[in-house]
């Protein structure tokens, strides 16, 4: 009779999961469909980083790797992948594994196209549509894996609320619903269905070669995805770690000859596409796709990937901050899943850290770690369930509010999205953006813009480089060929919303052919093409001498019969052409 009745309820949760996970994927639809399908046209989908995603998809069934046989100049249109008609190969720097998940739904579409009579080319608004549906499904089920896998540490309501917060206040909203081609939600997907079948292995499954081998095979998609997601495998010795002793003992089980020899058979299977793809680019089986883009280990950007205006992780999306809080609400209670969960965090942070562009160019928030939220289930769902059992109305209905706050500023951001320009640390651009979205309300009183050249924002013309920069990796520079640099353009009226009376000047210069520069930083203020004010700081009589960074600074007081419609510009001038560099820059207005 127990064991029936255990079965019974066993069966009623279930059909309780697909019941609530079939409304979410239905709502998914109706979701993602308003966001990108306005006045019967689909939003571009297909574009940039996405493209090199997508693009193997159209490349293998329709153009046969042939670039004469695409769409002419097509890769323009999504500035992502490139035809180059020189050697007559299709260029794309992204792995395969997208495609290979979203194989499914490209084929239906083709198929639907060919029975509709719709134009077989892989890129139209009518393919694009079938993505929007694959990766509301991917998005669905790894909800689904997540909920199954919390089932095993907290109550129904508890997993139910989790999954919810992780689909409503991180970056998984965006790219589940809007940047449908970028990794990040096949990745999650991917993650939620490992940690699930891990747990399901440790709970009376080892001696089971199928789930050792579903668990390969979504360990090896991970690192096909992705190369950077190798870092899950942590997860196979330490989830549910009980001791020193224990770890010894899953080191050996995993690394046993059989089961090894499984994994490393899944893993090249999985990879032999990727191997011939490199071979048909290069001429190697082998072959680094990101050319000049590196990871710099001794100069990691913590501090900036978490905190910055600039694509910060809990600017961005605060609820990491919740998962942080149940990282220490485990480490109370004694759980090493907390232990390991907080180091985990920290591992991953550190490696998206070190990428050369660390904030990752078009990005809600800080991306690398979206499809990570998958791993701080377990800390979310004990901060729920800790607060769920105090006795305490109020800070039980401080943290409900709490959570709906977290779910409408993600709402709101989603709403009005657009890729943020500001600089490292330009919190006044953050601010800004703030209000706009009907998000904050406040008088601003002083403007600040900075900039360390880690990325390209309302200057020009600029060059970056990798060497002589005075903070991390990125400065810019003059030399014989740049005679002027760093332009700086704005209308007076819309930086402040009250007159701009001083404007305070900072930036770091570094000689590097001769001890002096004859370069001067000059500032004018324009109005119909006429110079109402004029001013040139020279950097000799701030600069200590050649190789060695000096601060040039200095200040423009602006007279009140000055317009506020005219234009104030500045740039560095190099009249003799001198060689020297450039970091750290800023302007602030008041």
């Amino acid at each position: 009779m127990k064991l029936s009745r255990y079965i019974s309820v066993a069966l009623g949760h279930l059909r309780k999961d697909w019941i609530i996970f079939m409304f979410i994927f239905a709502a998914g639809i109706c979701f993602t469909a308003k966001i990108n399908i306005r006045e019967g046209h689909v939003r571009q989908k297909v574009w940039s980083d996405a493209a090199h995603y997508y693009v193997y998809m159209p490349a293998t069934f329709i153009y046969g790797w042939d670039v004469f046989r695409f769409p002419y100049k097509i890769e323009k249109k999504f500035e992502g992948f490139l035809l180059d008609t020189k050697t007559g190969k299709v260029v794309i720097k992204t792995t395969y594994g997208e495609a290979l998940l979203l194989l499914p739904f490209f084929l239906a579409a083709h198929s639907s196209a060919y029975v509709f009579g719709i134009p077989m080319d892989g890129f139209s608004a009518f393919y694009q549509v079938f993505m929007l549906v694959g990766c509301v499904f991917y998005f669905t089920l790894a909800l689904f894996f997540i909920k199954k896998f919390l089932a095993y540490y907290y109550s129904h309501a508890v997993s139910l609320i989790t999954v919810v917060l992780i689909a409503l206040t991180t970056q998984m909203l965006f790219y589940a619903y809007d940047a449908i081609l970028m990794s990040h939600v096949y990745s999650f997907f991917i993650f939620s269905s490992f940690i699930y079948l891990l747990k399901k292995y440790y709970e009376g499954g080892r001696r089971s070669y199928l789930l050792f081998t579903l668990i390969s095979m979504s360990l090896a998609l991970a690192v096909l995805l992705r190369p950077t997601n190798i870092m899950i495998v942590l997860w196979m010795p330490f989830l549910d770690l009980k001791s020193a002793k224990e770890l010894w003992q899953r080191i050996l089980f995993f690394l046993n000859p059989k089961r090894s020899l499984v994994y490393i058979l899944i893993q090249f299977l999985v990879l032999i596409p990727q191997f011939i793809y490199w071979k048909y680019l290069s001429g190697h089986y082998l072959y680094y796709s990101y050319p000049g883009e590196v990871f710099y280990w001794a100069h990691p950007m913590l501090l900036q990937i978490w905190f910055s205006p600039l694509n910060g992780l809990f600017p961005y999306h605060p609820a990491w901050f919740i998962f942080i809080a149940g990282m220490f609400f485990m480490i109370s209670r004694k759980k090493l899943n907390g232990w390991f969960t907080i180091l985990f965090f920290l591992l991953s942070s550190y490696v998206f850290s070190c990428w050369h562009c660390w904030f990752y160019g078009g990005s809600y928030g800080f991306r690398p770690l979206a499809e990570f939220a998958v791993f701080m289930a377990l800390p979310l769902g004990m901060f729920i369930q800790t607060i769920s059992r105090m006795k305490n109305l109020f800070i039980k209905s401080s943290v409900l509010v709490l959570f709906v706050s977290l779910i409408y500023y993600n709402l709101m951001q989603l709403y009005h999205y657009n890729v943020f320009t500001g600089g490292m640390w330009s919190w006044d651009d953050f601010t800004i953006k703030l209000k706009n979205y009907k998000l904050l309300d406040c008088n601003q009183k002083t403007y600040l813009w900075e900039s360390d050249f880690s990325n390209y924002y309302d200057y020009e013309p600029v060059l970056l480089l990798d060497n002589h920069s005075r903070s991390r990796v990125s400065a810019t520079y003059c030399n014989y060929e740049l005679p002027d640099n760093v332009h700086y353009k704005k209308i007076l009226s819309g930086i402040l919303d009250h007159p701009v009376r001083k404007v305070s000047m900072s930036v770091y210069i570094y000689p590097s052919d001769a001890d002096s520069t004859h370069a001067s930083w000059i500032a004018t203020i324009e109005q119909n093409g006429k110079t109402l004010l004029y001013k040139e700081i020279p950097f000799d009589k701030f600069t200590r001498g050649k190789n060695i960074y000096s601060r040039i600074e200095s200040t423009l007081e602006i007279p009140g019969w000055i317009d506020q419609n005219s234009l104030i510009h500045f740039f560095i001038s190099n009249p003799k052409r001198r060689e020297f560099f450039i970091d750290d820059m800023s302007l602030e207005f008041e």
